[in-house]
């Protein structure tokens, strides 16, 4: 009977996890002391937990090094397999990574400032702050990160490895980086530091381009939608004509914020991107928002393969309505959304709940967005690209003995210049034909 008792508790525990992971918003921490919610288990599911409790019973009572085979552990690491078989996005959160998740997307944090992706599953570096404390240690865009604090990240997910980047200001964190064209691991320390994130760079209209506007969103922020109204008012005052929004190497972010970008340049009250779950119920529509409104700006906007979620939502929306044209390289390919759900003292699943469509209900997740005009920037050539782009945000040529010229910018500017100068004919025939009527 003893036995059978342990078991219906650690079923009633395992229980709590289905429990929680059926809620649609992240919920609050929870009380240790406070006692999982009930939960209806079924005959199939009552009898896997028993077979899955029973192999945990023989580890703790076999293996050979006791010190591993506590239920704590063996729990966690049960979940964090379950979690990686799902897919890439999904996650076990330990309670610290889980502390480090609850920080949103603010323009301040501790960190080393860096901008990551996954691409490849390696974990690469696409930006480095300005003066932030990892260009500080040598550390470059284009850099991949193969350990952290001596630790091998192989079987460690981004969410993973941005908690262990994290930390208290003024501690020092040691990363092993490879990098193109050298033949040994890299290994600087890095002390952190307050890391301001501005999220809207580079604006500024192109020389020589007759009005051609350029500005490049780093990231969705809380505060993008603000920096973007501050850019474009610059620009319109210095006598813009149309623009390129460079979204190259933009993780994503907040799609509230996304969505408020794109408002500025799309009639209010139009859906630009659904949210769809496994409950239909519980499906969400994101619509444009009343703003400031650049209708008749020609936009292009410069994607690749490092551009994510948030960034491909918004250059699909807007081409699905007809407001651009993506020109670039393929972009990454996530469009799911995550909630993170904690389990007691354990710590926290990362679930994908839902998936992000276009108005065109265009999937984007798994597959990427195909530009509308293919431009490429040399793979040999990438990492340095990634450098200058950081520094040199909105130059096509900055005049450097190791430059890369920034083709897909060029492609751009004679683009949008082409398309005014057929505008500025078509105009000028009309004013014509209208003189002649008259006369």
């Amino acid at each position: 009977m003893k036995r059978i008792q342990t078991i219906l508790l650690l079923l009633a525990l395992t229980a709590g996890l289905f429990a929680l992971a059926d809620d649609s918003v992240p919920m609050p921490a929870r009380n240790p002391q406070q006692p999982l919610p009930e939960i209806r288990l079924d005959d199939d599911a009552c009898r896997e937990m028993i077979t899955f409790l029973y192999g945990l019973s023989l580890l703790r009572t076999h293996y050979v090094d006791g010190s591993k085979t506590n239920y704590r552990d063996m729990f966690r690491s049960a979940l964090r397999g379950v979690m990686q078989d799902l897919d890439r996005f999904s996650n076990f959160e330990t309670p610290q990574s889980y502390e480090e998740a609850q920080k949103d997307f603010s323009a301040q944090f501790g960190g080393i400032g860096v901008t990551l992706s996954t691409r490849n599953n390696l974990l690469e570096i696409v930006g480095v702050t300005e003066d932030g404390p990892a260009d500080k240690a040598g550390i470059k865009a284009g850099d991949i990160i193969v350990k952290i604090d001596g630790k091998d990240l192989n079987k460690l997910k981004l969410s993973d490895c941005i908690g262990m980047l994290r930390g208290d200001i003024g501690t020092t964190v040691e990363i092993a980086v490879r990098r193109a064209g050298v033949k040994d691991e890299l290994s600087m320390h890095v002390v952190r530091g307050t890391v301001e994130v501005p999220s809207v760079v580079g604006a500024h209209i192109l020389p020589d381009s007759g009005g051609i506007g350029y500005l490049r969103i780093l990231q969705f922020a809380r505060d993008t939608p603000g920096r973007l109204d501050t850019a474009l008012s610059k620009l319109s005052a210095e006598g813009m004509t149309s623009l390129v929004i460079d979204l190259r190497n933009n993780p994503g972010g907040i799609v509230d914020s996304a969505v408020e970008v794109c408002s500025r340049f799309v009639k209010e009250d139009q859906t630009l991107v659904t949210l769809e779950w496994r409950d239909p119920s519980k499906n969400q529509t994101y619509k444009t928002v009343n703003c400031t409104k650049y209708y008749n700006l020609p936009l292009i906007l410069l994607v690749n393969g490092n551009s994510a979620s948030a960034a491909e939502l918004s250059a699909s929306a807007l081409r699905d309505m007809k407001r651009v044209v993506v020109l670039g390289e393929k972009t990454f390919g996530k469009g799911s959304a995550q909630n993170i759900m904690p389990i007691g003292d354990l710590g926290a699943l990362r679930i994908t709940v839902a998936h992000y469509f276009t108005p065109s209900h265009t999937p984007i997740h798994g597959k990427g967005l195909q530009p509308d005009i293919t431009v490429e920037i040399p793979p040999q050539r990438a990492q340095a690209f990634y450098n200058q782009l950081n520094d040199y945000p909105g130059v096509i040529d900055p005049g450097l003995a190791d430059g890369v010229r920034d083709i897909q910018l060029e492609r751009a500017v004679e683009i949008l210049r082409s398309a005014s100068i057929l505008e500025s004919v078509k105009d000028s025939g009309h004013a014509e034909t209208s003189s002649n009527a008259r006369k």
